[in-house]
């Protein structure tokens, strides 16, 4: 993702919500990171996103939610016992 296209999802950053001017530079190389220059946090590429803290892949997690989507039943029961 390009670091130009993203802004800082810090809620008392200044520069918040403010995308292509500069403040935001990549922070990591395995993941993608990056750091706010005007307020110096650190977040990923999916803060703010429904892929936010999951340690799941990307794809289950869209199956799910799109069968959710359609109406297929949750099971429950199953891991109660």
């Amino acid at each position: 993702m390009d670091a130009s296209q993203v802004f800082c999802p810090n809620l008392d950053c200044m520069a918040r919500g403010k995308i292509g001017e500069g403040n935001i530079v990549s922070h990591g190389k395995q993941r993608e990171r990056y750091r706010c220059k005007t307020c110096g946090k650190t977040f990923s590429a999916e803060a703010g996103t429904l892929f936010e803290g999951l340690r799941k892949p990307k794809a289950l997690i869209v199956i799910v939610v799109t069968l959710l989507a359609y109406g297929c039943p949750v099971p429950t029961g199953c891991a109660t016992r």
